[in-house]
């Protein structure tokens, strides 16, 4: 930070994180935790020396494991828009992921999908989505969320957003729109509508998000993906 915070400023923002409640929206990183089909597997691996008394363990995971930030690098349907440097997780500025949280609740059936409509229903109701918002979608399938055998419910037939829907938050200007399911379009779309609008558009994707019931329809939304040279 160029200037120093006055202490006026500094018991002021100790008195947000104070005051408020907040819900951590990321699942626990541990084996046997779901994941797409064609991506490896979380592995959590003890790693220790005879010369080191530390306890240390080694992280063998896909770079989307778990509860995570598609950077526009992730999906660029057209190959010749894409730069690994400047689409990259690593150049996200931190503000990206910050911002007026709009919570849509969104319970519908395996496959279906979310629309434009859909929104501003939801819009009617709550009020406007204002640019530079994050817009997290429920669609209550972090309740499927479950270890080995029993979490295979989570990773078939999720629903998603529309390109109607995709387009319509894009126009809105918002910063980033999540899920908690495994990916924001559903698990069968023959031409990932959200990704390819949203990405190439520099609008981000969170994945796998937890306890999306306990958000209010606004709160406040701060996340920090690590900055992977090229990450996507």
């Amino acid at each position: 930070m160029s200037e120093s915070l006055e202490e006026a400023d500094l018991a002021a923002i100790a008195e947000v994180f104070t005051n408020y409640r907040i819900v951590d929206l990321s699942h626990r990183l541990q084996p046997g935790i779901p994941h797409f089909p064609t991506h490896s597997a979380f592995f959590h691996l003890p790693w220790s020396s005879i010369n080191d008394p530390a306890t240390m363990n080694v992280l063998l995971m896909h770079e989307h494991n778990g509860t995570h930030v598609d950077a526009p690098l992730h999906l660029i349907l057209d190959s010749s828009k894409v730069d690994p440097e400047a689409h990259g997780i690593h150049n996200v500025s931190i503000d990206s992921l910050l911002g007026p949280c709009c919570c849509i609740k969104a319970d519908l059936a395996a496959e279906e999908t979310l629309s434009e409509a859909d929104i501003k229903k939801w819009e009617d109701q709550f009020g406007p989505i204002a640019p530079g918002s994050v817009v997290l979608i429920n669609f209550g399938w972090h309740k499927k969320w479950a270890l080995g055998e029993a979490g295979l419910e989570y990773v078939a037939g999720w629903p998603g957003l529309d390109r109607s829907a995709a387009q319509y938050l894009l126009a809105k200007q918002v910063k980033a729109v999540g899920t908690d399911c495994l990916g924001l379009d559903t698990s069968t779309s023959p031409d990932i509508p959200a990704h390819d609008v949203l990405l190439i558009n520099g609008v981000l994707i969170m994945e796998n998000l937890a306890n999306l019931d306990e958000l209010p329809p606004r709160s406040y939304f701060m996340a920090f993906p690590l900055p992977i040279h090229k990450g996507p």
